[in-house]
């Protein structure tokens, strides 16, 4: 949603409306601003150390991998080398780097692709500069069996990301064993802001460590400082996630397997990019139904970003563009459809918006930053807890059951919903 929103600092915490009627306190500060740049500029390129290591996820995880880390100053002759942890023989691999100027500040983001590798698998990685070791990084390869992943839904904050990276630090402490993580989009309040990026970053750099990262695309990724709509350059940038076979737009969704789940992440982004995409939607559209028709996997789990009731809409009513996907989503057989933006946690099992006790599994999956909103109970809600918490989930999977979880940061479980292979339902 759009309510609570924050320029980077200096700059004091606003909301898009009122930035809309700002007058000469904020021009001065952009002014502060826009003086302090070259400084900051010139302090990253002092210290060129590579950090925020991440593992994206790939189409395949078992047998390939793509690391990422960034700098804020080009590194000398870059190296990336890597070997399965029990052996002794080290591979090298080609590193690509990007430049991605945000927000005044100079980003270089590097990526290695690794290939050939084994399933369930230990990998150490190092890389050097100049011919000395610059970092490390490890990571296992996906088994291909079972899975448990943490599932977190807007991370978004409106100055600090302190509450962002407690809920996460406390997840991935009560979940060491948990080897994917998923952000259900606005991931940050502002998608062209170096501060915001940075503190997302910052808060997750820990925690994250040697798990796979799948990022959905929300609609503050596709905000300019100005807060008007923009394309998502520091979000396609920052992250590269697995091609689509688009050749106009590529990575604005995306497919991967992980365990015996194949996950299928979607743009629901239609008002902030139809002007900018176009005919992405349609392409998608398509695409999703070709993708849901080849997998092989034993369970099917949908990915987006927008719920799939309007709450902005008077009286809420189902989003005029997530209702065009449902369609294809239950035809294509997807098990679970899980949703954010409204920070909100809400279960629902429907077929073609009707309760079914052997429908679709929909969860609205609450709130994991500390921008909370008033949302009423909806007809189709079967769970609703009150607003204003922090939540975060958890997903089981082996090839018979699949188990989603809902808990507090202090451990506290809230909810849970099992499926079966067979069509029943356990709570």
């Amino acid at each position: 949603m759009s309510d609570a929103m924050a320029l980077p600092a200096p700059f004091a915490a606003i909301s898009r409306r009122t930035f809309l009627s700002m007058s000469l306190r904020s021009l001065a500060a952009c002014a502060i601003g826009s003086l302090l740049a070259p400084l900051r500029s010139a302090a990253a390129k002092s210290s060129p150390t590579p950090r925020f290591f991440r593992r994206v996820v790939t189409q395949d995880n078992r047998t390939t991998a793509l690391i990422e880390w960034q700098t804020d100053a080009l590194l000398d002759d870059p190296h990336f080398f890597w070997k399965e942890a029990r052996k002794k023989e080290e591979r090298e691999a080609d590193v690509d780097v990007k430049y991605l100027a945000l927000d005044g500040h100079n980003v270089f983001v590097y990526r290695a692709a690794l290939r050939g590798l084994a399933p369930g698998r230990d990998y150490q990685c190092r890389v050097v500069s100049a011919r000395r070791d610059a970092g490390t990084f490890s990571f296992r390869t996906d088994s291909g069996d079972s899975l448990k992943a943490l599932i977190f839904p807007d991370s978004q904050c409106d100055n600090s990301y302190d509450a962002w990276e407690r809920v996460s630090t406390e997840a991935s402490r009560r979940n060491p064993d948990a080897s994917l993580w998923v952000n259900l989009g606005d991931l940050v309040d502002n998608g062209e802001s170096f501060y915001h990026w940075e503190g997302w970053q910052s808060a997750t750099d820990a925690s994250l460590g040697v798990r796979a990262f799948a990022p959905v695309m929300g609609n503050h990724e596709c905000y300019a400082l100005d807060w008007k709509y923009a394309t998502p350059a520091a979000f396609l940038g920052l992250f590269a996630t697995p091609p689509n076979g688009s050749t106009k737009h590529d990575r604005y969704y995306y497919a991967f397997d992980y365990g015996p789940v194949h996950f299928t992440v979607l743009n629901t982004q239609r008002e902030e990019l139809d002007g900018f995409v176009p005919g992405l939607f349609r392409e998608q559209a398509a695409w999703l139904a070709h993708d849901l028709a080849r997998t092989k996997q034993p369970w099917r789990v949908a990915l987006l970003h927008r719920d799939l009731i309007d709450y902005d809409a008077e009286p809420p009513a189902p989003d005029e563009f997530v209702r065009t996907l449902i369609p294809i989503l239950e035809k294509g057989g997807v098990d679970a459809v899980l949703t954010a933006h409204v920070h909100a946690y809400r279960r629902r099992r429907l077929t073609a918006w009707k309760h079914d006790k052997n429908g679709v599994l929909y969860i609205l999956s609450g709130n994991a930053g500390n921008c909370f909103y008033d949302v009423e109970r909806h007809a189709i809600d079967e769970i609703a807890f009150a607003d204003n918490i922090v939540n975060f989930l958890t997903l089981e999977a082996d090839e018979n059951r699949m188990t989603f979880r809902c808990f507090l940061p202090n451990g506290l479980q809230k909810d849970f919903v099992t499926l079966r292979k067979a069509p029943t339902l356990e709570e």
